[in-house]
This record gives structure tokens, C-alpha cells and sequence, in this order.
């Protein structure tokens, strides 16, 4: 794959030292030949930003108004080459917000830099970085947007992944990419002159929505806004037997508008009490003992609840109780996360031990840390707890987990 890196490094490196020596090539161009047709902007948008940014425009759509930018929001463009969806993104967020663009080539940051100084626009920043490992912190910013990009990167449920992190709970992502409409033969997925040109790289529809599910993200839509034929693809890398042979997939690559959103872990409230409480009624549990107000109970939001546990507190010990996960979203790592979200609680509160009691989630539990423990060797505060003498049954196992 670092063959495939470096042909996209140098390919963009090239457009940005071609725009700067005033012969700019946009991504319909000839020499260019490959992803979109430089983004989907009305004029009232772009209005007032530098030419030399809007002949170089790389994207595949618009991934900006989509996005849904509010006042004094932070957003991250991924892959944001010569700066244009950054400028567009700062304006709307005001100067209140603020707008990064990640990019890996000198060459392209360098032209980015200079198009926001010609802006006159000052709460844009370009930072140099890959998207594999994005420098900001976890949970910094509220939106994550890129234009024609993510096929390009070599790992890209590592890069979707790494979206995930640097999103706050509830954050967004609003992404404009190339997406394949089926599966396409093993030789165009190790093309680097196509997969720089926004083709090889690209995932199928399926593909995508299960590396943004692996990566934790909920709520996924797909829109194409644009169907490809095989005369849009580069014709120099293209022989006669590859054109004979890509015959049958001309209309299955298109443009997309994906958009998704990284759910809230947050302390639950007394308006959560119904959905919680239907959602752990759908998965079987018990609801004998859930306080009114919640108290003591995370949900997870997105934006209705989609996921539930809750803590009882028995001096140094704590109680999990009421983890429920709703159908669609299992198998996600929501309930892995709630459970963390909640012994981060426990931990804070001083509690240095959390017991719980389970009938089928054993192993998935362990996985997790738990392990096994005999009834007479809980504390007998725990012991005592309503959970323990009447609302699971004898043959629940016991689980401790040291925090």
C-alpha cells in the first residue's frame, strides 16, 4: 500500500505545483483524469474566494452544506487540498467556530495557506498529518467533512475509525466520496494510477456502511448524487483488454453523499425514562427498581435512545445493572462503550470494584474484563441489594470487575 500512497501523494503534489505556476488542473481535466468534476457549488457560495482555489477544486461533491454547519462549531476536513470546502465550512461556522484541514502534502497545504491568506478568511488552520492517525485530540470537534478523499486513503476503516475519535459524542460526519454500486475485479483494486484518479480505491455501497458501523458511527445515509461511465475514467491508464473488461460496470461508480453520526454517551435524564425503559423491556430485563429520575443511568443517544445500562452504589461497590442495546445497533461496540462510560462513573464516584449478575452474556462480559466470582464471596452490602435477592434468578452468574 505505500506504493499506493506515494502515487497519491505525487499525483496531488503535482496539481498544487501546476496551480502555483499558474497552469492549474482541475479533476475534470484531461491531465488530471479521474475523481469528480470539482465539487457541486451554487456560484452565491464561492462567491469572492481566490480563482486559483475554485480551478483546482478535487472534490466529488458538496459535502459542506449537506453537513448542516452551525455558529461556533469546530469542524475537521479530511484531505482538504487547496482549502476550498475549509473556507467554505469557516464561513458558515463564524468566528466563533473553527475549521481545520488535514492534509498529508506539503505541496497542497502550502497552496491551501496561501488561497485562506487571499481569503481574507481567519478562522480556517492547515495542519499537516494523514488521516490514519488525525493529530487532534479525542472529541474535539463537532463535524468531520472531505470531498473525494477517503477512497484514496490505503486503510480506510482505520481513517473512518479515527473520524470517530476526534468527534464528540453526537458529533457528525458529512462526507461527498466515490462509491462502487458492486464489486469490481481484484486487478483494479491494485491500480495506483486509478486509485489515485478516485476509481480503484473506491468501496462498495456495503462496504462502506459496514466500515462505518466497525468504526462505532450510527445513522448512516447513503445518496448517490452522481452516476460514472468508463469514459470518465483516466483513458491514458486504461488498455483495451482493461476497457473490454470494465464494460459491464460503467454506471456502478458514483458519487455518494454519506452521512452519519457518532452517538452521545451521556447521563441519563427523567425524559429518557420511556425509550430506556422500552428498550430493556425489547431486550428482556427487568425494570423493578429503576429510580424515576434515572439517577445513576448513561443512555446512549442518537438522537433518540439506543442504549442503556445503569450503576447502583453499595459504599466502595458498585452494581451494572440494565445493559440493553437496541436490535439494530448490536454488534457495534455501543455496549462496550457504555459499560466503559459507566465504570468511568463508578471510578469517580470511588467505588474500586463493580459486580454484576448475568444469565446469557457471560462471555461477551469477559470479553470485557469481568470475571466469574462465587455468591458468598460478594460483599454483603451487594449481597443485599434488591437485584441480588429478588429480581435475577440463582442461576445468574456472578461477575466482578477491579477498577
Amino acid at each position: 500500500m505505500s506504493e499506493i500512497k506515494e502515487a497519491v501523494r505525487e499525483k496531488y503534489a503535482g496539481i498544487a505545483r501546476a496551480a502555483r505556476a499558474g497552469a492549474p488542473e482541475g479533476c475534470c481535466s484531461s491531465a488530471a483524469g479521474g475523481c469528480g468534476c470539482g465539487g457541486d457549488y451554487a456560484p452565491e457560495e464561492i462567491a469572492g474566494l481566490p480563482l486559483q482555489m475554485l480551478q483546482t477544486s478535487l472534490g466529488c461533491g458538496n459535502p459542506v452544506a449537506p453537513a448542516e454547519l452551525r455558529p461556533g462549531e469546530t469542524v475537521l476536513d479530511l484531505g482538504s487540498g487547496a482549502g476550498l470546502d475549509v473556507l467554505l465550512a469557516a464561513r458558515r461556522v463564524g468566528p466563533e467556530g473553527k475549521v481545520y484541514g488535514l492534509d498529508m502534502t506539503d505541496e497542497m497545504l502550502a497552496l491551501a495557506r496561501e488561497n485562506r491568506r487571499k481569503s481574507g478568511i481567519e478562522n480556517a488552520a492547515f495542519i499537516k498529518g494523514e488521516m490514519e492517525s488525525i493529530p487532534l485530540p479525542d472529541d474535539s470537534v463537532d463535524v468531520v467533512i472531505s470531498n473525494c478523499v477517503i477512497n484514496l486513503a490505503a486503510d480506510k476503516a482505520r481513517v473512518l475509525a479515527e473520524a470517530c475519535r476526534v468527534l464528540k459524542p453526537g458529533g457528525r460526519l458529512a462526507v461527498s466520496d466515490m462509491v462502487w454500486r458492486k464489486e469490481v475485479p481484484e486487478w483494479l483494486r491494485r491500480h495506483a494510477e486509478l486509485w489515485a484518479g478516485c476509481v480503484a480505491g473506491a468501496l462498495t455501497e456495503a462496504e462502506y456502511r459496514e466500515a462505518l458501523a466497525r468504526a462505532g458511527f450510527l445513522n448512516v445515509e447513503l445518496e448517490t448524487t452522481r452516476a460514472y461511465g468508463l469514459e470518465d475514467m483516466p483513458a491514458a491508464a486504461l488498455t483495451e483488454e482493461m476497457r473490454r473488461e470494465l464494460a459491464p460496470y460503467g454506471g456502478a461508480l458514483v458519487s455518494a453523499l454519506v452521512r452519519a453520526r457518532k452517538p452521545a454517551l451521556t447521563a441519563a435524564i427523567p425524559e429518557d425514562r420511556e425509550q430506556a425503559v422500552a428498550l430493556l423491556q425489547e431486550a428482556g430485563l427487568t425494570t423493578i427498581g429503576i429510580p424515576a429520575d434515572l439517577a445513576g443511568f448513561f443512555v446512549a443517544r442518537a438522537p433518540h435512545v439506543i442504549g442503556v445500562v445503569g450503576l447502583e452504589y453499595y459504599g466502595p461497590f458498585a452494581l451494572l445493572r440494565s445493559l440493553a442495546v437496541a436490535p439494530p445497533e448490536r454488534g457495534r461496540g455501543l455496549g462496550r462503550r457504555l459499560v466503559a462510560r459507566a465504570l468511568e462513573s463508578a471510578r469517580e464516584r470511588g467505588a474500586h470494584e463493580v459486580y454484576l449478575l448475568t444469565v446469557t452474556d457471560r462471555e461477551y462480559l469477559a470479553r470485557l474484563g469481568f470475571t466469574e466470582v462465587r455468591r458468598e464471596d460478594v460483599p454483603a452490602a451487594v449481597r443485599e441489594s434488591r437485584e441480588f435477592r429478588e429480581t435475577c434468578p440463582l442461576s445468574a452468574v456472578v461477575m466482578r470487575k477491579p477498577i
